[in-house]
């Protein structure tokens, strides 16, 4: 190793001479600053290259190897145009769209307070507590092109933890405005229950629509949508309440479910809530729906029942309002006397409302009445009338905390005792559940 020092000393030799030069050069003076100035240069040369030896130039060749093939596959991913990113859920995609899958997930921690009068007996009549009410991952997109298109949604039950199927389906759209589609999905009965949960006005749907529902089924089902302001769903599947079974589970002879939807003035898309922010624009809808079928034949309980549904719903949105009336229509009947009949009947009304009292605060209020006719065996009592009314603060377009409490105004029971009531003692009224929410949704 050459010390920086002699690099020094020599240079400074070499400015001293040519001081002694400038005041009167000679050869030999020449010759002795040529040959200084060679050393110097050739001291410099192999002080600055000795730190590159062998190894170590060996080692740069490997880094700037693996810096060009990092590059090289980060050109390649960009050439390929695949995307990635957020859009109302988490998505990643081929360049041309054809194939896409976006993830969304669903939380709903809830506290419930319930009290009810139990008479005489020993039962508590104060009961609360915390749950996860809704749990859910979504998996969504299109295959192959934008014509086919599927949904996977399952919830993880509140009671166990334990992973349940939702919606399980696939649908191509073969024609201009027609679509066919297969697997699990919704039975289209009522306009409340076909809103998706996260985006309900209340903590929780009405108890009437956990009555007079589909719930979720199995099956095949059009979709109709050429009219700009008509739309239009038919099914043919297991029967209402069918989800997640075997075609050799018990189930139907046949069952049908039908819906329509008339759009007076707005978009569809407003109507896949409840709500309706302020400057929104004025929309109007009215729905229908109707389920028939008969259950299957050589069942000691549930021989050749004929079920049949039916719901009228009325929507408006405006500027920071929305209103919705709907009414249902239940018959059970499997056309037998003495014991083993089932002749019943039930007819319900729902009202519900909600105002933005400020930019992201909502008021709403909710009326639910049900009058239940059991023929077969002899009693007529109307045993729902419950009235909600609480208050939602819209944090950001993922999360936000509604609270509400129901009241009982006449005797609540089987098979309305769900979204926090108990069924009352005989003649006790009274019921009143406090919830609140926080919902996330991403």
């Amino acid at each position: 190793m050459i010390p920086t020092t002699r690099v020094g000393l020599l240079a400074g030799v070499l400015a001293l001479t040519g001081v002694s030069v400038a005041a009167g050069p000679t050869n030999e003076t020449d010759a002795r600053i040529a040959e200084l100035e060679a050393q110097v240069a050739r001291l410099s040369a192999e002080q600055n290259g000795e730190w590159l030896t062998d190894q170590r130039a060996e080692e740069i060749r490997g880094l700037v190897q693996d810096v060009l093939a990092d590059a090289d596959t980060r050109a390649s991913l960009l050439q390929s145009g695949m995307t990635a990113g957020y859009d109302d859920g988490f998505m990643i995609g081929s360049s041309d769209g054809a194939f896409t899958l976006k993830l969304n997930g669903q939380l709903q921690v809830r506290n419930v307070t319930n009290y009810q009068d139990q008479g005489n007996t020993n039962v508590d009549e104060n009961r609360r507590g915390f749950e996860n009410t809704r749990t859910k991952l979504i998996f969504s997109g299109n295959v192959a092109g934008t014509d086919w298109t599927y949904r996977i949604e399952g919830d993880f039950a509140r009671n166990g933890g334990g992973f349940t199927l939702d919606d399980g389906w696939i649908k191509w759209a073969f024609t201009d405005g027609w679509k066919v589609g297969a697997g699990q999905f919704k039975a289209p009965v009522g306009r409340e229950w076909m809103v998706h949960s996260s985006k309900q006005l209340a903590v929780e749907r009405s108890n009437l629509s956990y009555t007079h529902f589909g719930s979720f089924t199995q099956g095949i089902w059009f979709e109709w949508d050429a009219a700009d302001n008509i739309r239009a769903m038919f099914s043919f599947n297991d029967g209402a309440r069918a989800a997640n079974g075997p075609w050799s589970v018990e189930d139907t002879e046949y069952s049908f479910t039908a819906r329509g939807e008339y759009l007076f003035s707005g978009n569809w898309d407003q109507f896949e809530d409840f709500t309706s922010k302020q400057g929104s624009e004025q929309a109007m809808m009215l729905g229908a729906s109707i389920h028939w079928q008969s259950q299957e034949f050589g069942s000691a309980t549930r021989n050749e029942l004929q079920v049949f549904l039916a719901e009228a719903d009325f929507s408006i949105e405006g500027d920071g309002w929305n209103a919705m009336a709907a009414i249902h229509y239940s018959s059970l009947d499997n056309d037998t006397s003495g014991a083993g009949a089932i002749d019943a009947d039930w007819i319900g009304v729902l009202v519900q409302g909600g105002f933005y009292i400020s930019e992201d605060m909502e008021i709403f209020v909710r009326w639910e009445w049900n009058d239940y006719d059991d023929f077969s065996g002899g009693t007529d009592s109307s045993d729902l009338n419950i009235i909600t009314a609480g208050l939602t603060r819209y944090m950001n377009d993922n999360m936000k905390w509604t609270t509400d409490i129901s009241f009982g105004l006449d005797t609540v029971s089987n098979p309305f005792d769900v979204t926090g009531f108990r069924a009352d003692v005989t003649d006790e009224d009274g019921q009143f559940v406090l919830r609140s929410q926080w919902q996330l949704v991403f």
